[in-house]
């Protein structure tokens, strides 16, 4: 009798399982390299925070000459000089984030210890932390510099 209600029972934990699996889009199947490397344009990011934090000197640029922007010319020379600071600042990390990444994932699967790859994403969690307090820097630094109508025009509120 034990048995007859155990089964039923297990089938409804092992679907309500995979329900709530898909509900929090965890698949089966593990992601193919080329979906990795194609569908994940931010795995390259050099930010801790890889999305939602805009990127306000790109912004900037791409409205640079917009009337609806309307930046003034100190406003510009002011931008000029946060925009070289945040691309000089990122520009220093992201080849080494890029290279110690690639050599972590070589390690790991060539089997190397792990006590000896620990301290490589250690090393790229304090350059992602670095060029993350660049990019927070920068949308600090640029808003101090709009107006509030500029900042919403530029993040479209």
């Amino acid at each position: 009798m034990k048995h007859r209600l155990l089964l039923p029972l297990l089938g409804v934990t092992l679907l309500s399982f995979s329900s709530l699996q898909a509900a929090n889009g965890m698949n089966a199947q593990p992601p193919s390299q080329k979906m990795m490397k194609k569908g994940n344009k931010k795995a390259g990011s050099p930010f801790l925070i890889a999305v939602g934090l805009p990127h306000m000197t790109k912004l900037v640029k791409q409205h640079w000459d917009d009337p609806k922007l309307g930046l003034n010319d100190e406003q510009k020379e002011k931008l000029l000089v946060v925009r070289k600071a945040t691309m000089g600042g990122v520009k220093a990390v992201k080849p080494q984030i890029m290279q110690l990444q690639q050599k972590i994932k070589k390690m790991t699967m060539s089997g190397a210890d792990t006590a000896k790859i620990t301290p490589l994403i250690d090393e790229v969690a304090k350059l992602k932390a670095d060029a993350s307090k660049v990019h927070v820097q920068c949308i600090h630094d640029t808003k101090n510099i709009l107006t509030q109508e500029q900042v919403a025009y530029l993040l479209g509120r």
